[in-house]
């Protein structure tokens, strides 16, 4: 499909094909006519606008269609009221606001394709020919190497939106097509995989010279960027300032998710199966005595080391057994097979299958009973989130609160309580653990040309000095630096004085940078002199922080052994954390 851009950002209408428009566009002396122009690009507008609006029509019908012939994946309504609402009050901002970058928080399998679908109708039949946008610059990506996501989204989306939307594995296709392009939104799902620094998706948009805020002003270019988990993307776009903005995704009354799933003990906590003895207990407690004769399939996450356990716990349980990995993997057929046709029960193991953005629909996880995330004995908050527990979320909740039976789905209870802190406040003062990092996101201003990293004035603070110290006490003589922060917390704690210090320093976002003991003259009155005076006037104060730190919120202590003193200095990243 070709690619039209059309200028409409400056001052001037720009043809939209030079040649042709110069031989259409002239009058009988021969001169340009600017209004001609202007007719043309109205009438592509218009003409979009119904293309849009057909195509989107035809989905409602094809979704209907499927839906009551028993499809599956076709969904009640194609696109649902709270969808609309979003979908409306996000093309305002942007329409009203000089937004960048809307972010889209939300929860799982709470329906965003609804979402992303209907902000491109509307964005591409705004009745406003400024704002409107051609159908061809309106894109759907993401950074996940995951096919069936692209497929999913071509299967649903509207007819015109088709040819701009890539996963990972095609992202090379979409350089030339957003190359200095004007006039466009990109729609990036799942902002949080495939987002670092360098990888493919940062590469192709550096290239394409989007990444400048000059440039995104200039010439009319939004993003938006969508995840459950983006916690270390938030974190960087929140030094964007105003030209980003937050937006909760509505969840009606009829879904449910982890918090409700933890308040009805449906979430409950993992564990290692890996031998003999924890395959027999998760088959005969999860699925036998909470089951019985009620056949359902059960998902449990393994690896080629201890499948066999299960396998054999089933063989022995007089179970059904299957394997749905890459290399032996259960096509779409076949699982409409299994779950069409319980006469026993079922468990399937299984290895990178059911993870984020892959939909179990409610008609299966109806006839699904227990799931067992992989037990780690280090988990990464995102990754149980979007694991299995995350796959049963939905809309489904009348049926479980009217008593359909469904669980335990096993995962790490703290990975949980996690997220749903994240969720409820993003810029909390949390703990989060997760192998990402918040560093080298393509997102972080450092690879956005042209805009101001918008760092609060809170970001350094008052320094503080802990007096009443004396020369016997231990801290002037331990030589390990976790030793000498084991003292010092337990010097402040239950000091009112010193209460938010003592959580900052605990906070397991916070790095300590360094505690040294100045020794010199120079050092001494920088390290200990200066401070003290900056902290007798109040004044907010950083020292020796290189760029590259800023980005962390961090601590540094020095020890002071000649007139026996602690003295701090913290700075934040931005987030709201002391």
């Amino acid at each position: 499909m070709e690619m039209i851009d059309l200028k409409r950002t400056s001052t001037e209408t720009e043809s939209i094909d030079s040649n042709e428009t110069h031989d259409k566009s002239m009058d009988s002396n021969g001169t340009h006519d600017e209004s001609m122009d202007s007719n043309r690009e109205i009438e592509l507008l218009d003409l979009n606008r119904n293309m849009v609006l057909n195509d989107y029509q035809n989905a409602i019908i094809k979704n209907k269609k499927l839906f009551i012939k028993g499809d599956i994946k076709a969904s009640r309504e194609y696109i649902f009221d709270n969808q609309k609402e979003d979908a409306s009050a996000i093309c305002k901002m942007f329409y009203e606001e000089n937004k960048r970058v809307i972010s889209i928080l939300k929860r799982t399998k709470v329906g965003m394709d609804g979402l992303m679908i209907e902000i491109a109708k509307n964005m591409a039949t705004h009745p406003d020919n400024d704002f409107c946008l051609l159908m061809e610059n309106i894109f759907f990506i993401t950074g996940m190497s995951n096919k069936s996501w692209e497929d999913d989204m071509k299967d649903k989306i509207p007819t015109c939106f088709k040819e701009n939307v890539y996963h990972h594995g095609k992202l090379q296709g979409l350089k030339s097509k957003i190359s200095n392009i004007k006039n466009a939104i990109i729609i990036i799902d799942e902002i949080d995989t495939g987002d670092k620094e360098d990888q493919k998706l940062h590469s192709i948009l550096k290239d394409s010279n989007v990444l400048d805020i000059k440039y995104m002003e200039n010439n009319n270019i939004r993003f938006i960027f969508v995840s459950a988990t983006m916690i270390n993307e938030l974190r960087n776009l929140y030094r964007w300032g105003d030209k980003h903005h937050v937006y909760h995704m509505t969840i009606p009354d009829t879904y449910i998710g982890h918090n409700e799933f933890l308040e009805l003990g449906i979430i409950q906590e993992f564990y290692p199966i890996e031998d003999d003895t924890s395959a027999d207990k998760w088959v005969q407690e999860d699925i036998i005595q909470k089951y019985d004769n009620d056949f359902r399939v059960h998902i449990v996450r393994t690896d080629e080391k201890n499948k066999d356990f299960i396998h054999n716990a089933c063989i022995r349980k007089g179970i059904d057994f299957k394997n749905h990995t890459s290399c032996e993997k259960i096509e779409h057929e076949d699982l409409t097979l299994i779950f069409d046709n319980i006469v026993n029960h079922v468990v399937i193991a299984v290895k990178g299958f059911y993870r984020r953005a892959n939909l179990i629909p409610n008609e299966w996880k109806k006839k699904i009973g227990a799931t067992h995330e992989k037990y780690v004995r280090k988990f990464d908050t995102n990754v149980q989130v979007q694991g299995l527990p995350g796959r049963m979320t939905g809309y489904w909740k009348d049926d479980i609160m009217n008593g359909h039976k469904t669980g335990p789905h096993r995962t790490s209870i703290q990975a949980i309580n996690q997220y749903e802190t994240f969720y409820k406040d993003p810029f909390t003062t949390m703990k989060y653990s997760t192998a990402s990092s918040s560093k080298n996101l393509f997102v972080n201003p450092k690879n956005i040309k042209n805009i101001e990293d918008t760092f609060p004035t809170t970001s350094k603070y008052i320094p503080i000095v802990v007096d009443g110290l004396n020369e016997n006490d231990e801290i002037f003589t331990l030589t390990k630096k976790k030793d000498k922060i084991f003292w010092i917390l337990t010097k402040i704690k239950n000091n009112p004085t010193y209460d938010k210090l003592h959580d900052f320093i605990l906070n397991p976002n916070v790095n300590c940078l360094q505690i040294s003991t100045p020794k010199s003259k120079n050092s001494y009155k920088k390290y200990i002199t200066d401070i003290v005076n900056v902290c007798s006037n109040d004044t907010p104060f950083t020292i020796d922080l290189d760029e590259t730190k800023k980005d962390k919120c961090n601590w540094q202590m020095f020890i002071d052994d000649k007139l026996f003193r602690l003295c701090f200095v913290l700075w934040t990243n931005g987030e709201i954390v002391y």
